[in-house]
């Protein structure tokens, strides 16, 4: 099996149980396909395909549905999530983006809850570049290269991160990572995002990646 039907396989698992877990979570809530896409800031039309599993999310689409829901993004994989807080608590890492060039993105641990606090490794190959739209008001990102050289571009300003070097984002504006150099570039993400929102116009962690659903 190859990486990228292993991919494929992994995205449409977890399309299948996003829908589930859409369903459930909007019926808890008392809230019509309307309500939700306003919430969300998608279409009605990609909401009642998300729900049915006729559409894969991207990383920005699990954002602005947790968003919407008042949860954060690993409470919204969880079926089940813990109720329990407990000084030291295991979290289970998730692939949730790759490409065709095998870039990736996979979440390790996240808060539970409205506020938005998450832990991602990145790897982002030549050639490949991570578009993000505007986060909800003041979210900031902290990011650290462990190999390679990364370039940042927020709003209109770019840099250059080489290896070993960190920056601190404000990501309430369109941003995009890319590779800077012909290898890969490996880096660490913490994104803090206050509170939840419930606004549709902006959307959250990543945002939504070219290729998947608008």
């Amino acid at each position: 099996m190859t990486n990228v039907t292993e991919a494929f396989d992994a995205e449409q698992a977890l399309g299948q149980a996003i829908a589930a877990r859409i369903r459930d979570l909007r019926r808890d809530q008392s809230l019509t396909l309307d309500r939700l896409a306003k919430l969300s800031g998608l279409s009605k039309g990609t909401v009642v395909a998300l729900e049915q599993g006729r559409a894969n999310p991207s990383i920005g689409i699990l954002c602005r549905l947790a968003a919407a829901f008042s949860l954060s993004v690993a409470d919204l994989l969880n079926e089940h999530p813990s109720t329990v807080r407990l000084p030291i608590e295991r979290t289970e890492t998730r692939r949730l983006w790759t490409s065709a060039k095998g870039s990736s993105a996979q979440l390790h641990s996240s808060t539970s809850g409205r506020t938005m606090f998450e832990l991602w490794s990145w790897v982002m190959m030549p050639g490949d570049v991570f578009s993000a739209d505007a986060h909800s008001p003041d979210t900031r990102e902290l990011i650290s290269v462990s190999q390679g050289a990364l370039s940042v571009v927020v709003g209109t300003h770019l840099e250059i991160l080489s290896e070993g070097e960190s920056a601190r984002l404000v990501t309430d504006q369109p941003h995009s990572y890319a590779a800077a150099s012909d290898v890969p570039a490996h880096f660490t993400m913490a994104v803090l995002e206050r509170g939840g929102y419930r606004n549709p116009g902006h959307s959250s962690t990543a945002a939504k990646i070219q290729g998947h659903v608008p």
